[in-house]
């Protein structure tokens, strides 16, 4: 048996694994704040609160993804929205007063006309008088995006299930308590109601069309904060992540989070190998996807292609079901990844099934316990000897990656992978072969890939 060391990512690993799976997020980050508030509960919540018809750690595992974004992202607008106060953006306008018994200020000649035939004691005078007002498009736009980032924050925290006590859970405590002291600000506060009655993701883009369009013609005091503050805004509503190569920095982030973490990084690097194979663009997964849907699917020529993660194994069993029983109830088992390849109007017995496992621990060899864990999964969904599968190991430490293959004779196949996210060219081999067992490609080559 090899030796083991470690459940958890080296530094570049972990760094090079979160920026490739920020994608999954996006759909989290291209809706406006009214839509936001209309969702009493987000899908995910829902799905994490009455546990139906989702697996648990794929609800968990995105909330989580989604938690760390949202809080570096909100790091990122703090600093921003502190800059943007040292000189936040005013302008005058006239503004309609009444004048008790004195005449106060300019009289409004139009509505004083308009009043002739009225009789007041005192008389009261419609007055015009100058005032300072913070409502400009700059701090609409500044209100819009921290009251989006709190509403992100309580979301995705509340759906983490991070108790308090933890990391996570104090920095989302902290980066909301000083969101709402932003909030509390004059200039803000003036903003808030028609942020709240209006802000839409539609609103938001015209404000900030605005916005872009007096920063260019230099009519913004104050110009390189609230320039930043523009950027901030234009990347949330694209959909993409407010981090950038070389922002690690704003990356709030551990280690107890890397297991999960890996898995999501084999799932987007299966797929798109697969997408790859295939000719197809790249896809990105909507995270929220509940129940049996797959995460990802294909379709080429007369095959239907689907990953699902986190998906039962008794709803791939063949025969009656599964195989171990206990007291009349069957053994349970959920494989992190699986693939399913059908054959068009070929019926349901017409498929197959590839069962993939990421374990995030580093070994020196080939990883048996994995293996034979595989096997068990192949014993209990009726497949037996016939099987196939794949396990997906951490492998920093050794170049080239390690690409282990066993089969028996009834066409059963086991891969064991050796991949690591910080050195993307090394890992393209091993998955290539992956992807082409998921696709039904030349399995019956037994040629030798053990390294």
């Amino acid at each position: 048996m090899s030796a083991v060391s470690g459940g958890y990512f080296e530094s570049g690993g972990r760094r090079a694994a979160t920026y490739a799976t920020l994608p999954l997020l996006g759909t989290h980050f291209s809706r406006g704040l009214r839509e936001k508030l209309k969702e009493t509960e987000s899908s995910i919540s829902r799905s994490v609160s009455n546990g139906a018809d989702v697996p648990a750690n794929l609800a968990q595992a995105v909330a989580g993804l989604r938690l760390r974004v949202a809080l570096a992202a909100g790091e990122r607008l703090m600093g921003i929205f502190e800059s943007v106060m040292d000189r936040p953006n005013f302008r005058y306008g006239v503004v309609r007063h009444e004048s008790v018994g004195v005449l106060a200020g300019k009289l409004d000649v139009a509505r004083w006309v308009m009043r002739r035939w009225e009789v007041r004691v005192p008389t009261i005078y419609p007055t015009l008088r100058v005032q300072r007002t913070s409502r400009t498009p700059e701090n609409l736009l500044a209100c819009y995006a921290l009251m989006w980032i709190t509403s992100e924050v309580e979301q995705a925290f509340m759906a983490s299930r991070a108790p308090l006590n933890t990391r996570e859970g104090k920095a989302a405590h902290g980066l909301l308590e000083r969101l709402d002291s932003m909030l509390r600000v004059p200039d803000i506060v003036e903003n808030k109601f028609e942020v709240v009655h209006r802000g839409s993701e539609e609103w938001a883009s015209a404000i900030l069309d605005d916005v872009e369009r007096r920063l260019a013609a230099g009519h913004v005091g104050n110009r390189e904060p609230y320039q930043k503050l523009a950027d901030w805004v234009r990347r949330t509503l694209s959909g993409k992540p407010t981090l950038q190569e070389g922002d690690e920095r704003w990356l709030f982030y551990d280690e107890t989070f890397d297991t999960t973490l890996f898995e999501l990084w084999c799932l987007m690097s299966i797929a798109d190998q697969v997408s790859k194979h295939l000719g197809q663009s790249r896809q990105v997964p909507n995270m929220r996807h509940t129940g049996r849907l797959p995460t990802y699917q294909w379709s080429h020529n007369s095959v239907d292609v689907s990953i699902h993660f986190q998906y039962d194994l008794i709803n791939t069993a063949v025969g009656e079901g599964a195989a171990w029983q206990r007291n009349g109830k069957a053994l349970g088992g959920r494989p992190d990844l699986t693939a399913i390849s059908k054959t068009k109007g070929a019926g349901e017995e017409a498929k197959s099934v590839v069962y993939i496992d990421p374990k995030l621990r580093k070994r020196n060899g080939i990883p048996t316990e994995e293996i034979y864990k595989m096997l068990g999964y192949f014993s209990n969904a009726g497949v037996g000897n016939s099987g196939v599968g794949a396990i997906l190991f951490y492998t920093p430490h050794r170049s080239p990656k390690p690409v282990y293959d066993f089969y028996s004779d009834q066409g059963g196949r086991v891969l064991a992978v050796g991949v690591d996210p910080a050195s993307p060219g090394e890992n393209t081999a091993g998955l290539e072969l992956l992807a082409e067992m998921i696709l039904g490609c030349s399995v019956n080559d037994q040629t030798s890939v053990d390294q």
